[in-house]
């Protein structure tokens, strides 16, 4: 017999100045395990999207990311990977975002033209590892993380405040989700 509980209702948590992260979690609903599907927002002079979530929380994750951001302050979208659960909300948020570029890697660009990804190559920017880019008040770096499950994965370093967003490189699944 498959049941079926409601999800968890997590909030948006700030980790660092202008830094926050939209929590998700996702799981058979009666254990033994749930998974973390997080994003993040840097909300500095050019606000910068970290992932986008899974099409799954896509109503969730736009009110949180809304409640942050103004969809027209949005100047940058960081995909770190091309898993859904990071980049499912990637069309929305560029829609609702007119002034974002899109940031990747050439690699996760290429992979998901092909399957037909709907944001437009004019609002595109290919950021290999080590590269970066100007986001107004800081500087962010694609990092490669230590461990990754897809070869388009590249992470996110903010010098400013220390945090490195490291796609799934840490991801571990937890006995429950727990709400904040």
């Amino acid at each position: 017999m498959q049941t079926t509980t409601t999800p968890v209702r997590h909030r948006p948590v700030q980790i660092a100045p202008d830094t926050f992260v939209i929590q998700a979690t996702q799981g058979e609903g009666e254990g033994p395990l749930a998974v973390h599907l997080n994003a993040m927002v840097i909300r500095g002079s050019q606000p910068v999207v970290v992932d986008t979530g899974a099409p799954v929380h896509r109503e969730q994750y736009l009110e949180d990311l809304f409640a942050l951001v103004e969809p027209a302050d949005v100047r940058w979208v960081f995909i770190s990977h091309d898993d859904p659960d990071h980049y499912g909300n990637a069309e929305a948020v560029m829609d609702a975002c007119p002034n974002a570029t899109l940031v990747a890697n050439w690699f996760f660009c290429e992979r998901l033209a092909a399957a037909g990804f709907g944001v437009p190559p004019t609002r595109w920017r290919w950021v290999g590892d080590g590269e970066s880019f100007d986001a107004g008040d800081r500087t962010l770096v694609a990092v490669r993380p230590p461990a990754f499950d897809s070869p388009t994965t590249r992470g996110l370093f903010d010098p400013t405040t220390g945090v490195y967003w490291a796609s799934d490189a840490y991801a571990s699944p937890v006995p429950q989700a727990r709400s904040s």
